[in-house]
């Protein structure tokens, strides 16, 4: 795991991995491994942290660019649905065995 840096105040934020796990920061997300498998839906549907700035971290970095590949996949649904902020586009096929928890998660962060 990388080293974690000081994060934000910001970053107990989280809205969806909460919910999964309860986990409240990205230091305690960083530290568990069924909250950082996560990760990638927290950067899908939770525009309002600054992802970006956290990128020097592996496994942030990994999610980052996996939660691109689904905004590519999904980017109307998102935009248009939960009113994404738009991502980096990325034309990658998702894993599809995780389907079921994207629109759950989707479900849940829009009701």
């Amino acid at each position: 795991m990388s080293k974690i840096m000081p994060f934000d105040k910001d970053m107990s934020s989280l809205k969806v991995i909460p919910f999964y796990t309860g986990a409240e920061t990205l230091e305690e997300v960083l530290k568990d491994k069924k909250s950082s498998h996560l990760l990638w839906l927290e950067i899908l549907l939770n525009d309002t942290l600054d992802w970006e700035s956290y990128l020097r971290i592996k496994e942030v970095r990994m999610s980052y660019e996996k939660a691109c590949i689904w905004y590519t996949n999904f980017r109307t649904l998102l935009e248009n649905y939960i009113h994404r902020k738009p991502l980096e586009r990325k034309n990658e096929r998702i894993d599809k065995r995780e389907y079921r928890k994207f629109l759950e998660a989707l479900t849940f962060v829009s009701s």
